[in-house]
């Protein structure tokens, strides 16, 4: 056996032949289950209106004086002697937001209205623990009755019923300076007492305090109905024997039982607030039975390179506590590595030992060079709920090694097959390169241009008789870097614009950084190329929210025309033809 809340919209067509059972007179009428009520209780106002289909009523002036806690309706219809009379009726469950005499002021449905009706809502403590029941019993027990200000403590609530019970509800208090959320499922089982057996039903609640001091937890109250033997032979149908119909079926219908109520005594707490407040040590009550902090790599292990982002996922564990008491956590760049906050994820866990509340940071992690890089230690404050001590979770610093770049020398010989492995992305991003910047057609054919002028030099050198042979010299441009450099540096670039056009941004950034390697690194970058480099990172690994002004295209027509101002004003490293006729 379990108890439930029981919401049920009914709908009757009742045919009575030659009773005398007057019809319903329009209007809509309004009566509560009970005209005395504890403060915190919940109760029923019933709203019936007769005569006037599809009416519904208005119950904004009930937020003033009582919280609506939900609604139920049903409809009736009868038919006697030829006259049909229909009613709609609405359940609505209130609870009181104050003591003393409150009226619930006149309800309009349609062009229907009802009279005011009044209530007085009393102590819990003045109200009986029981009415219309005997043999049921409610208690409520709280393990911590000094918990700290948001700590999560659990509270049972225990029913022993030796009484045959219909339907029952169990209607937990409500209170802004309180917190309550069931958790698990209801354990049945049975005890004896005084020697007769009864059936016992417990419900785990999470307690949470939400404000200091001393506050009391209102009674818990089991509503609902017993068997009522007088009931039994109210079925108008019991003698009239319809075939197919048995009279057993109608039983529930005209035997609603008899109603009870049973209440727990109330709890007194005393709310503890942060034994550290005030010390320093805090900037962030959290009151827990433990905490930790993990982080996990995705994939488990990864390689690091300069350039190129690695997920990794730091998450925080409170024991006895909830992901809204959780801290946000903030997450600084460090000596060679920026670090970006994509998404962050809470949620609760049940375990054996309490609920352990979760929050999930997922961060992308972007080396911006080789060489062993620090990720800082992270620490968050809590109070431990047992002791009260206050405490410091950690999460150690840890250190990576991220894959460099080659010298630019070595890296310019390479670029070409390590940039493009395939051809056709090649040609097709020089092809998008030529449609977007006209400006590297000219450089192009310079470069060109330059690369036979060296040829021609090499040519006429040949080594005389007796000469050792002299290795080839690459061929330079007018600021004297190689050529090769140069083509290298316009692929990179290239392929930064193709992907970028392809959504790839964090493909099209490695491009730059391997532009930005090949053109000698950040010492030789001036302001401009600077800015449109951490606008292009930005891009690839910051949340969606920062970086939708981002114009991802311009910024690469700036290091393209930045590209063009590189080696201007350098020395050259051959500034004159050498002798043809040494001495």
């Amino acid at each position: 056996m379990s108890f439930h809340r029981l919401k049920t919209t009914v709908s009757a067509a009742v045919l009575v032949m030659a009773l005398a059972v007057p019809a319903f007179a329009a209007g809509l009428s309004a009566h509560v289950n009970s005209g005395t009520v504890a403060e915190g209780d919940t109760f029923q106002l019933t709203l019936t209106a007769n005569g006037q289909p599809g009416a519904r009523p208005d119950l904004t002036p009930l937020q003033k004086d009582f919280e609506i806690l939900g609604t139920s309706q049903s409809s009736s219809l009868q038919i006697i002697n030829g006259r049909r009379s229909q009613s709609e009726s609405w359940i609505v469950s209130l609870s009181p937001k104050a003591k003393g005499t409150l009226e619930i002021p006149a309800i309009s449905a349609g062009g229907l209205s009802s009279a005011p009706v009044a209530i007085e809502v009393v102590d819990a403590g003045s109200m009986p623990k029981a009415t219309g029941a005997f043999g049921i019993g409610v208690s409520a027990t709280v393990k911590d009755s000094s918990p700290f200000l948001f700590q999560e403590t659990p509270l049972t609530v225990r029913v022993e019923t030796s009484a045959p019970i219909k339907s029952a509800e169990l209607v937990a208090p409500q209170s802004s300076a309180f917190e309550l959320a069931q958790r698990g499922e209801d354990r049945v089982s049975q005890a004896t007492r005084n020697g007769r057996t009864v059936n016992v039903i417990e419900r785990t609640y999470m307690l949470k305090a939400q404000q200091k001091g001393t506050i009391e937890i209102p009674p818990f109250v089991l509503r609902g109905s017993v068997e009522d033997s007088s009931a039994q032979g109210r079925d108008p149908f019991a003698d009239m024997g319809f075939p197919g119909f048995p009279s057993a079926m109608f039983d529930d219908m005209f035997d609603s039982g008899k109603p009870f109520t049973v209440r727990s005594e109330p709890i007194k707490l005393t709310v503890r607030a942060d034994p550290n407040a005030g010390s320093g040590q805090h900037q962030w009550f959290l009151p827990a039975k433990n905490v930790q902090l993990v982080a996990k790599w995705s994939p488990e292990h990864p390689v690091f390179k300069e350039g190129q982002s690695v997920t990794r996922r730091v998450s925080l564990l409170a024991l006895g506590a909830s992901a809204a008491q959780l801290p946000d956590l903030s997450f600084e760049n460090t000596d060679g590595a920026r670090i970006y906050l994509d998404d962050t994820q809470t949620g609760d866990d049940q375990t054996a030992q309490g609920t352990v509340a979760r929050k999930d940071f997922l961060l992308s992690v972007v080396p911006t060079r080789g060489g062993e890089i620090t990720l800082p230690e992270i620490k968050v404050n809590w109070t431990d709920s047992v002791s009260g001590e206050a405490k410091t979770a950690t999460l150690p610093s840890e250190v990576i090694k991220a894959e460099g770049t080659l010298p630019a020398a070595k890296q310019a010989a390479r670029a070409a097959p390590q940039a493009a492995p395939d051809s056709s992305v090649v040609s097709q991003a020089h092809e998008e390169a030529r449609e977007t910047w006209p400006l590297f057609a000219g450089l192009g054919a310079a470069a060109g241009l330059a690369a036979l002028g060296g040829a021609a030099l090499y040519v006429r050198r040949k080594p005389r008789l007796g000469e050792s042979p002299r290795k080839p010299v690459a061929a330079q441009t007018s600021s004297g870097e190689s050529s090769d450099t140069l083509s290298a540096r316009r692929k990179q670039l290239a392929l930064a614009v193709a992907k970028e056009k392809s959504g790839d941004l964090r493909g099209s950034y490695g491009c730059v950084l391997a532009w930005r390697r090949l053109a000698g690194g950040d010492p030789v970058m001036n302001d401009a190329a600077r800015e449109a480099i951490a606008a292009l990172e930005k891009a690839a690994f910051a949340p969606a929210a920062e970086t939708a002004e981002v114009q991802t295209r311009h910024w690469l027509d700036v290091l393209a025309r930045e590209d063009r101002k590189i080696g201007q004003g350098q020395s050259r490293t051959s500034s004159k033809l050498p002798s043809l006729y040494p001495a």
